[in-house]
This record gives C-alpha cells, sequence and structure tokens, in this order.
C-alpha cells in the first residue's frame, strides 16, 4: 500500500503522478489474478504434469513479487491466499502452504492499512485439512489479539442450499462473531475431522425409512458424501463415483449420499444405488457443513482417510484401503 506523505504542494504532484503511473500496471495485476483464478477452477482436482503445475506456479509467484514490488499488501494478501490454494486444497501440501502464509502475514504487518484477516482464515483453513485442530485454535488466539481483529458482530444465517442465499446483518448486530472469526471457528469444527480423526457417529433414517448407524458399516470401507441436486461438481463427478462402487461395492465399499436440501423430496429418482439419507442435522451441525458439497472417505474402523476425493483419487484411495 502506497504511503502518501503531503509536505509540499510538489510533494503531492510527484506522488499524483506515481500513482497514475502504477493504475495501469495494477490493472494488469487484476487481470492476471483473475486469468489465474479461471485457470485453476478449470483444473479442478485432476492429474496434471509438473510442466503445468510449475506453470501455476510462475503465475502465482508473479502475482506475489509484482504485489511485493508495488508494496501493494492488499494485493499481497489476494496472491498468498490463491498459492496457499493451489499448495493445500489442490496438491496437499500444507506445510508449504503454511510457510507462505507465515512469509506473506510478516510482511503485511510492516505495511500501514491492510487488513491481513483473510491470511489468518486461510492459514486456520490450511490447519484444518492438516488435521491441527490445536493450530487452527492457536491462530484464533493469535487473531483475536491482533490489530486486524474487528469485533464488529455479524449475525449470518442460510447457506444450507443452493438458492438458500447466505444473509448477514449488518454490522452492529447483538448476535454473532466477526466474519474472519466465525470462519476460522468453523475450521475449527472441521480439524476435528480430518484425516486420521474418527468419523463422529450418527442413527441415520434413509429415504426408505431404513434406520441405521454409520457405526454399523464398521469393517467397510465408506464414503459418506454430501450433496445437493444441482451442483455441478456433486453432479460431475457422480458417473466416476457410480464406476467405483460398481467395481468395489461387492469388496467391501459402502456409499452414504446425505442431501442437504431443505425440502429433499423426490430423491429416488436419481436412481442411486447406494444409501441415500434426507438430511442429518446430527452430522452437518458438528462437522461444520453450512450448504457446501463434500465427502470423507472411512476405513473399515470409521477413520477419516481423506476428504473431497474425486475422480481417479476417489477410485485409488478405494482400492488401497480395501488392500487392493
Amino acid at each position: 500500500m502506497m504511503r502518501i506523505f503531503i509536505l509540499s504542494l510538489v510533494c503531492v504532484a510527484v506522488v499524483l503522478t506515481t500513482v497514475e503511473a502504477q493504475q495501469p500496471e495494477m490493472a494488469a495485476w487484476e487481470a492476471n489474478y483473475n486469468a489465474v483464478l479461471s485457470q485453476l477452477q478449470s483444473m479442478g482436482h485432476g492429474y496434471y504434469s509438473e510442466k503445468d503445475w510449475a506453470d501455476i506456479d510462475r503465475k502465482v509467484d508473479q502475482l506475489r513479487d509484482n504485489a511485493i514490488r508495488h508494496n501493494d499488501g492488499d494485493s499481497l494478501v489476494k496472491a498468498a491466499v490463491i498459492q496457499a490454494m493451489v499448495l493445500s486444497d489442490m496438491r496437499r501440501r500444507h506445510e508449504e502452504a503454511l510457510q507462505e502464509l507465515a512469509v506473506a502475514r510478516k510482511k503485511v504487518a510492516q505495511m500501514e492499512g491492510v487488513d491481513a484477516s483473510m491470511l489468518f482464515v486461510k492459514e486456520a483453513e490450511v490447519e484444518a485439512e492438516a488435521g491441527n485442530p490445536a493450530g487452527v485454535a492457536a491462530l484464533i488466539t493469535e487473531y483475536k489479539a491482533s490489530p486486524y481483529y474487528d469485533p464488529k458482530p455479524y449475525a449470518w444465517s442460510g447457506g444450507s442450499a443452493p438458492g438458500d442465499p447466505l444473509v448477514m446483518a449488518r454490522p452492529g448486530a447483538t448476535d454473532g462473531n466477526s466474519l474472519p472469526l466465525t470462519m476460522m471457528e468453523k475450521s475449527l469444527t472441521r480439524s476435528e475431522s480430518a484425516p486420521g480423526v474418527v468419523f463422529p457417529d450418527a442413527v441415520l433414517t434413509d429415504i426408505n425409512g431404513t434406520q441405521f448407524s454409520l457405526s454399523d458399516l464398521r469393517g467397510k470401507v465408506v464414503l459418506v458424501d454430501f450433496f445437493a441436486r444441482g451442483w455441478k461438481v456433486w453432479e460431475g463427478d457422480l458417473r466416476q463415483k457410480r464406476e467405483a462402487w460398481n467395481r468395489y461395492h461387492d469388496n467391501g465399499f459402502e456409499v452414504v449420499s446425505i442431501c442437504l436440501e431443505r425440502n429433499s423430496s423426490g430423491l429416488e429418482t436419481l436412481g442411486l444405488p447406494w444409501t441415500v439419507v434426507p438430511g442429518a442435522k446430527d452430522l452437518t451441525k458438528p462437522l461444520g457443513i453450512f450448504g457446501e458439497s463434500t465427502s470423507y472417505l472411512l476405513d473399515q474402523n470409521g477413520m477419516v482417510i481423506a476428504r473431497d476425493l474425486r475422480g481417479q483419487d476417489l477410485a485409488f484411495a478405494v482400492r488401497r484401503a480395501l488392500g487392493q
């Protein structure tokens, strides 16, 4: 972020001229940033060569370096978050993501007028994916003591299904937390069901009225799949999920699909060959699931193997869990 010191009319003129000169460069930065986001969205969770990843790394490094060169803290925050997304969300390299976020936080702390809250939020998300609730809790404590913590409350609701918007009340409401803190607390909840953690048990009722417990499925590899009709990520992966079930079901692979829609009537028309459950509040709240498609692959002891596996990643993990 540029610092403007009004020492004289001459200095003001020089500063304004510099700002005008930098505007086209920062406009180019935003264009490059949006291009990288679009590329990442198109890549998803597929398999890509080292050359592909090197190209993404180069582009993200350029975003970060350009932000630092212009002393633009806000752009640095955005670049660091996207860098952590590439490393942690897409490549499962959590430690590297945490290191990059720590470096960005240190740099931003030296800049005036920059809100680094999203760096804390993303760091909490990475710690949650790594299954480190103690790390998330420590970050929450550190954030509350930081100059970025804004205790203005934001009451919010909704976001439980496609078409159910997330609604936030205006600042000054009497309930709720600051939005970044709420997001970090959600990460704390998610960290408690990360890989290596025993998945919570629950009594569920399927669309045929049959009641069962997740613990009844011990001894099998289970995919607990939270979904809503109309979500493109879930629908796009459905064919490969069917293929995995058809191939490994007889060897001990089960799928339990749990609908997150408020009105879950007509689920039988999906024709899914596995167990379908029209909602499970006893699971969504403790897992911190608020309207997003997500899944957990559990081993024979009910322990989380991985989250949000798709396509061949899922098939490979199931085969390995079954010892094939």
